[in-house]
């Protein structure tokens, strides 16, 4: 009878302990693969456009806005800080060797959770 409930604490700590590692080992590396692979893909379509996409504030502007922030009910003015997105030159060079590093960096991550998954 008290054999069933030390065996399920035997398990359950078996399976936290290999939770436990997987979050030690690869969860940090697993986001830093997901950044990189969408940097990866941005530079990447930035060398096939030839130019990148630069985003700047154009400044506050005054709106009109229903509601405010203490009721849902009424015309006031609100501030809007928007941005705009505008055409810049690339250094393809430069370009060239960032996409270059952020590979070597993700085959590195890459070879760490491989070798983190291995017994």
């Amino acid at each position: 009878m008290f054999v069933r409930p030390a065996l399920i604490a035997v398990a359950l700590a078996g399976l936290s302990a290999c939770a436990d590692t997987a979050n030690r080992c690869g969860g940090p590396e697993t986001r830093d693969i997901r950044t990189i692979d969408r940097l990866i893909a941005e530079t990447r379509a930035n060398l096939d456009r030839g130019y990148t996409q630069a985003r700047e504030d154009s400044g506050a502007a005054v709106n009109f806005c229903l509601g405010s922030h203490r009721s849902n009910v009424g015309l006031s003015f609100c501030t809007d800080s928007g941005t705009r997105t505008r055409p810049v030159a690339l250094y393809t060079a430069a370009e060239t060797r960032k996409l270059e590093a952020l590979l070597a960096r993700r085959d590195l991550l890459a070879a760490r959770i491989a070798a983190c998954a291995r017994p």
